[in-house]
C-alpha cells in the first residue's frame, strides 16, 4: 500500500489473510467498508470469514456447514494439501493479516 490516508473518514479497506500449514500456503482478500482504521481491522475471528465474499481466494476456503470449513493450500511446486477442520481451528492456520489497500468510499 502506498498511502494510508488517515484523513479519510469513510473508506474501503482491502484485507489479506494468509494461511499456512507446513510449507503449503494460500490467502483470501476481502473488503471492509466504513469508519474504522488500523489494528481493529487486523483482529480476524474464525467466524469473520464464514460468510465473507472474497475478492481473491487462492486458499479455496469454503464453509462446508456452520461447524466445518475446507481449504486447499499449495506449496511452491504446486502440490496441494487439503485442510478440513472445525471453524474454531481456522485461526491456527493464519500466519498473516494485513491491510493491502485503502480508498475513500464514494457515495453514489
Amino acid at each position: 500500500m502506498k498511502n494510508y490516508d488517515l484523513n479519510i473518514r469513510y473508506g474501503i479497506h482491502t484485507i489479506k489473510v494468509t494461511f499456512q500449514a507446513w510449507n503449503h500456503k494460500g490467502y483470501v482478500t476481502y473488503q471492509v467498508h466504513g469508519n474504522c482504521k488500523g489494528n481493529a481491522l487486523l483482529d480476524v475471528d474464525d467466524y469473520d470469514l464464514y460468510d465473507t465474499d472474497f475478492l481473491e481466494n487462492t486458499a479455496r476456503l469454503v464453509a462446508l456447514d456452520e461447524e466445518w470449513f475446507q481449504m486447499y493450500l499449495t506449496d511452491e511446486n504446486g502440490v496441494e494439501t487439503e485442510i478440513e477442520e472445525e471453524w474454531n481451528y481456522l485461526n491456527d492456520y493464519i500466519v498473516g493479516v494485513e491491510i493491502i489497500d485503502y480508498v475513500e468510499e464514494v457515495s453514489e
